[in-house]
């Protein structure tokens, strides 16, 4: 093989691994959007031996309440609706309404070091699919 004939492999090559890399990418994105809500916010504010609470809104749909699920240490402990009072979300200017938390009373847990998550249940555009979104960070706590 000459050396035209190995140059024009190798941009090829190069060509092919860009398309490759490109339609990769915009699977990945066309995946993210139809699995995620880019538009829910909230926080996760509290975490102790008594309760879990914060607040989420959809900020595409600011007057609809969102069901979220509540993990610790990565198992499921109970479901629910972002539906309690949180006048100070709604005064921050995130809802139409002072609607907009949750809260879950604690399980009984062992002594020692726990972990909570909120996540937000979202669906697809069809209904078909739902998959759970993160809601703020994590929150570790100890029960003694």
């Amino acid at each position: 093989m000459d050396n035209k004939s190995r140059a024009r492999l190798i941009h090829l090559l190069i060509s092919k691994s860009t398309a490759e890399a490109l339609l990769i990418t915009a699977v990945a994105v066309g995946f993210y959007f139809s699995a995620t809500n880019v538009n829910l916010r909230g926080v996760l504010d509290k975490a102790d031996r008594q309760s879990v609470s914060g607040w989420v809104v959809d900020e595409s749909k600011p007057g609809a309440r969102v069901d979220v699920q509540l993990f610790i240490d990565d198992r499921f402990v109970a479901a629910g609706a972002a539906d309690k009072l949180r006048a100070d979300v709604h005064a921050a200017g995130r809802a139409q309404d002072d609607w907009h938390g949750f809260e879950f009373a604690t399980p009984v847990l062992a002594p020692g070091d726990h972990e909570a998550r909120v996540y937000a249940i979202h669906s697809n555009a069809g209904g078909a699919q739902r998959t759970l979104q993160l809601i703020g960070k994590p929150y570790r706590f100890r029960v003694e």
